[in-house]
């Protein structure tokens, strides 16, 4: 079976940006393997530019939301999260937590569905990605919807 597929912000920016990446976004989506990350919600509609702009994220997250594919952490998700960035601390040092946590939100509830992480930024979530497996979660990390 096809791992769920959780977009982060990043990827549904370039989405909504570039008409050439519509095809495989819906693809997916008449899939059924897309979630979208209540995380995510909240960073778009935080970047919003114009009414335009949210009028389609309200569109997007009401039909997510109507087939029931929004994915919010829990309370053991957050303490997840937290977790493992006070371990990345203690192996590697200082990092201010409120620059990653965001991140580590999407990737630990990604992990509950034992699904994926799109993103354009690999590097970054897959550093996040071996920490959570090794900490007995199940989630990956692409680049594109597939």
């Amino acid at each position: 079976m096809a791992r769920a597929q959780i977009p982060d912000t990043s990827v549904l920016i370039q989405v909504f940006r570039d008409p050439d990446m519509w095809p495989s976004f819906q693809q997916s989506l008449a899939s059924g393997r897309v979630w979208l990350s209540s995380v995510v919600v909240a960073e778009l509609y935080a970047g919003t530019r114009s009414r335009e702009d949210a009028r389609l994220l309200d569109r997007i997250v009401g039909a997510m939301s109507r087939v029931e594919r929004v994915l919010t952490p829990t309370g053991s998700d957050w303490a997840r999260a937290g977790r493992l960035i006070a371990r990345y601390t203690r192996l590697h040092g200082e990092l201010k937590p409120r620059d990653h946590l965001a991140d580590v939100l999407i990737l630990v509830s990604a992990a509950r569905l034992g699904g994926v992480v799109l993103t354009t930024n690999v590097r970054h979530f897959g550093m996040w990605a071996d920490l959570a497996q090794k900490a007995g979660l199940t989630v990956g990390v692409e680049r594109r919807f597939s």
